[in-house]
């Protein structure tokens, strides 16, 4: 398991401590430990760029600049949501969907009008989902899967699934058509039967053409922050390859849109929004081809 830096809190460096050595000593496990002899070579190999990722990202830069010229079209109604508000309010001033992220989320809601939103990993993300959907007055079945929400759920117009994903939710994805969403913010960790494992091997196949998908704390076509590393988040390696196989076709990325498009400096909404932790930012929103 990696080990939390000193900028990290002192409780949670003990918090993994505890959790590593229950792990590597055969106690109840509390993350993943990999033997590799070869493990000191990982840094020095660790990619710069995806550039697959990324030349799927410029084929699709057009619709990228669609969904920048759709959150400008409700600059209005995204800046009436305040910095600071009480649950369940959305608000800017978080680090868990900030600016960007929310942004592109409210303006795909309100420009598909799903019938059908399931999401792994709720919160904050959630109340941008919502007031989207009330916005557009969009009567969509929302269903959250989380046993523990990083923001409050209660008042919102959800259902909430108070359990860790499993494959017994399968048939909630099955039912999604072109144009209802299917949003992912899970555990970011791809290890046999993980919420990852299942997502990718299990939701994914099974989802209609059309669909859209979001996962959350993607960087592509970047790796991920450095400061990161102790997370031991591996799931964007294998977002990656379907990105540059075709198999999940772009609609937009916070990352690549902010690096390689300066978003920020070419939209007056984005420009207005507060955002108190500016490389945080990473959606990727994808959509099950035709076959």
């Amino acid at each position: 398991m990696p080990v939390p830096p000193l900028s990290v809190p002192l409780s949670t460096r003990l918090r993994y401590l505890a959790m590593g050595l229950r792990t590597v000593v055969g106690g109840r496990p509390g993350g993943f430990f990999i033997p590799y002899r070869h493990a000191d070579s990982v840094g020095h190999a660790a990619p710069a760029e995806y550039p697959a990722a990324a030349a799927a990202f410029e084929r699709a830069a057009d619709g990228f600049r669609e969904v920048l010229a759709a959150i400008d079209d409700h600059a209005e109604a995204l800046l009436t949501i305040p910095d600071s508000a009480p649950p369940p309010s959305p608000r800017w001033g978080q680090l868990w969907f900030p600016g960007l992220d929310a942004a592109a989320a409210y303006a795909l809601v309100r420009r598909h009008r799903p019938a059908r939103i399931v999401e792994v990993g709720a919160g904050h993300s959630t109340r941008f989902l919502a007031r989207a959907r009330l916005d557009g007055d969009i009567a969509a079945d929302h269903r959250c899967i989380d046993p523990r929400p990083r923001a409050a759920l209660d008042g919102l117009p959800v259902r909430w699934v108070r359990e860790v994903l499993a494959v017994d939710h399968l048939p909630l994805f099955t039912a999604l058509e072109a144009g209802d969403i299917a949003f992912f913010d899970a555990s970011h960790i791809l290890m046999p039967g993980t919420d990852v494992d299942i997502i990718l091997n299990r939701i994914l196949p099974s989802l209609r053409p059309g669909v859209l998908v979001h996962f959350h704390d993607i960087f592509l076509p970047d790796p991920y922050p450095a400061s990161w590393a102790w997370r031991g988040y591996n799931e964007q390696a294998a977002v990656a390859a379907l990105v540059a196989n075709r198999a999940l076709d772009p609609v937009f990325a916070s990352r690549y849109a902010l690096t390689r498009m300066q978003a920020r400096q070419r939209s007056a909404a984005l420009a207005a929004i507060p955002v108190p932790c500016p490389d945080r930012e990473s959606s990727l929103w994808v959509r099950v081809p035709r076959a």
